[in-house]
């Protein structure tokens, strides 16, 4: 129970539309991104991500962006997403999804068969947090930030109740 069955989820009980960023920069690109999360051109692909949220905003309906604050480069390095991207992305209100790294590391090994290191898990998430409350802070927008699984229900009332 992921980024992804949180927006499904946010989704069905809502009715608000989600789109993952990298679904969203793969069709720009014309080809998906490997299993091993490491993702080369993390710049270019940003400008892929604005066009395509462009084109979603011209029909003028709410959604929920599923992406990442950081991401690993091609060398395994965690790599912020350029700040311009989220001054570009004006968004509303930004959530960060949590989970214990255990959890991560084992839905990551049923789902692509890879496994990590839960320090790393750990490490990605820390820097995600920090980076994700800086965002929040420079473009003075709210922050909420989901503890787990069990937490997803309270995120969702919020955006219900339009608390973010």
């Amino acid at each position: 129970m992921g980024k992804t069955y949180f927006c499904n989820m946010t989704e069905k009980k809502l009715g608000i539309k989600n789109y993952s960023a990298s679904q969203l920069i793969a069709g720009r690109r014309e080809k998906g991104f490997s299993t091993d999360k490491f993702v080369s051109d993390i710049d270019d692909n940003q400008v892929l991500l604005l066009d395509a949220i462009n084109e979603l905003r011209q029909v003028g309906q709410n959604f929920i962006l599923d992406g990442h604050f950081c991401l690993l480069n091609e060398e395994g390095v965690i790599t912020r997403i350029p700040m311009e991207t989220y001054t570009l992305l004006k968004p509303d209100t930004m959530i960060l999804l949590l989970e214990n790294p255990k959890i991560i590391a084992k839905r990551r090994f049923q789902r692509d068969r890879i496994r990590q290191d839960e320090c790393t898990i750990n490490d990605f998430q820390c820097d995600e947090k920090a980076y994700a409350t800086e965002i929040a802070g420079q473009l003075s927008i709210p922050l909420e930030v989901s503890n787990g699984a069990s937490d997803l229900g309270r995120i969702v009332e919020i955006i219900k109740t339009g608390g973010c």
